[in-house]
């Protein structure tokens, strides 16, 4: 029976360093029963989105300042990754 992997959304901010790393790992299968397949910006401009484009990873922006508070955000987030 084949192995489910784990799918795995990468939150970003900024420049992807972290996200680069995992990356790096994935393409080097160690990150074992996992898949990155999606990543979430919170900042439009975030260079990360460019290394998702880059590794053919899904990408999206959804900026916290476009809603009212923490809760909404959130429930944005989950929203995203179901």
């Amino acid at each position: 029976m084949a192995e489910n992997k784990k799918r795995i959304a990468v939150l970003v901010s900024g420049g992807g360093t972290n996200l680069q790393a995992l990356i790096d790992a994935q393409a080097c299968g160690k990150i074992g029963n996992g898949e990155i397949v999606l990543v979430i910006a919170s900042k439009p401009g975030a260079f990360a989105l460019e290394r998702a484009k880059n590794a053919g990873i899904e990408a999206k922006v959804i900026a916290r300042c476009d809603y009212t508070g923490i809760a909404d955000y959130s429930k944005a987030l989950a929203d995203t990754m179901t």
